[in-house]
């Protein structure tokens, strides 16, 4: 074998070569059949891959937008919210502006009265229309006591019907039931007010009384219900 070896050495070691060298072509084809295998699929999935990217772009943009639509939504919400809280919050302040004021005015109309006085508040009422009956915050405990009169300091506005403890009925003087003894200030003429579902009416007033419009018409102390001079309204 060594003798072979060592004769044929040039050729053999020319075979080797060649060998190599076409050991070195063969992997050299297998890669380029590789990419080209590769650059046809590449081909045909290119406009695949492309399309795919678009729809993932397109649904992550879509839901970006609609993250940023529901985040503006409950703002808008959150917002209304505070705009209603912030209107019912001026709307009490009005109500409590226009409460604080007409208290005062009443406040400042119970020092002028030499009576003794209790000052209330309504705090129910009757749900019909010939029931004028409030409910007050006052009772017997206040001071209150039944046939009190109950004073604006607009004039009269009815009578203690019924007293409890802590609260009372008042019995307004536009309630049918309500009868108040009256007089026409101007001419001291004397009549009845009667309470009706369209306002007060003044009846039992002799014939040749001559009445204008504008006339006041105040409590004339008869039957001592009513204290005497409290206006009641005018003629209309």
């Amino acid at each position: 074998v060594y003798e072979f070896l060592f004769r044929y050495r040039y050729p053999l070691f020319i075979l080797l070569l060649l060998l190599i060298l076409l050991f070195i072509l063969a992997q050299t084809g297998q890669i380029e059949s590789e990419n080209r295998l590769q650059q046809v699929i590449h081909t045909i999935n290119s406009p695949f891959q492309k399309g795919l990217n678009a729809l993932v772009r397109s649904i992550k943009s879509m839901w970006e937008d609609y993250i940023i639509l529901v985040d503006l939504h409950q703002e808008n919400r959150v917002l209304h919210e505070q705009i209603s809280e912030l209107k019912q919050k001026v709307n009490q302040s009005r109500e409590e502006a226009v409460q604080y004021r007409r208290l005062r005015g009443q406040l400042l109309f119970a020092k002028r009265q030499s009576d003794e006085k209790v000052l209330a508040e309504i705090i129910g009422e009757s749900v019909d229309n010939l029931h004028q009956i409030r409910l007050l915050n006052r009772g017997s405990t206040h001071g209150l006591k039944r046939n009190y009169s109950a004073i604006l300091k607009e004039g009269l506005v009815g009578r203690i019907q019924s007293v409890s403890s802590f609260q009372s009925v008042l019995q307004l003087i536009t309630d049918f039931r309500s009868r108040v003894p009256a007089l026409l200030q101007r001419n001291r003429a004397k009549g009845l007010i009667f309470g009706t579902q369209e306002g007060l009416e003044m009846r039992q007033i002799k014939r040749r009384i001559e009445l204008k419009i504008g006339d006041r018409v105040i409590t004339s102390g008869l039957g001592g219900m009513f204290p005497k001079g409290i206006l009641i309204g005018t003629v209309s």
